[in-house]
């Protein structure tokens, strides 16, 4: 198993709520993963402590494993919730704005008809910042995208 398995495991861990602590034995390795945890009491011999502050670093690899390659600046907490992320919720209401003028109930009703669901369904630009899930940013992102496209075309007067 490697460096970037044992990760999407650990980030698997952290989605499920209703599992807090987990114990992995591969070949004569060990790992303990315990939600909530933020460092270890005692290192263990030829383990250091990590350090949680800043920008995250990587530690020299274990023999036979290899280093994830991180690249940008990595956020870990939207990457391990389903929380869209600030840069999708600014596209998003930036789209909004140059769609409806000002008008975001527009902007609603035609997320509405394009996804073929009730208005009531669509999550209000509003909350876009605190509540929009990486699924509403999807849905959403792509109406949105198209509709600007047309837009811009000289579709729409």
């Amino acid at each position: 198993m490697n460096a970037a398995e044992i990760l999407d495991i650990i980030v698997m861990i952290n989605e499920l709520e209703n599992i807090s602590e987990v114990e992995m034995t591969m070949g004569e390795a060990t790992i303990k993963v315990v939600k909530g945890v933020s460092q270890v009491a005692e290192p263990l011999p030829g383990f250091s402590t990590p350090t949680l502050t800043g920008s995250p670093t990587v530690a020299e690899p274990l023999p036979g494993f290899s280093a994830p390659t991180l690249t940008g600046s990595p956020t870990v907490a939207p990457a391990l919730t389903n929380q869209a992320s600030p840069r999708q919720v600014k596209f998003a209401l930036d789209l909004v704005d140059k769609l409806g003028n000002g008008n975001t109930t527009s902007v609603v009703n035609g997320l509405a008809h394009s996804l073929e669901v009730p208005v009531e369904d669509i999550l209000h630009p509003d909350d876009w910042a605190e509540e929009m899930t990486r699924d509403h940013a999807s849905l959403y992102l792509d109406v949105l995208e198209a509709q600007h496209k047309k837009m811009q075309k000289g579709a729409w007067g």
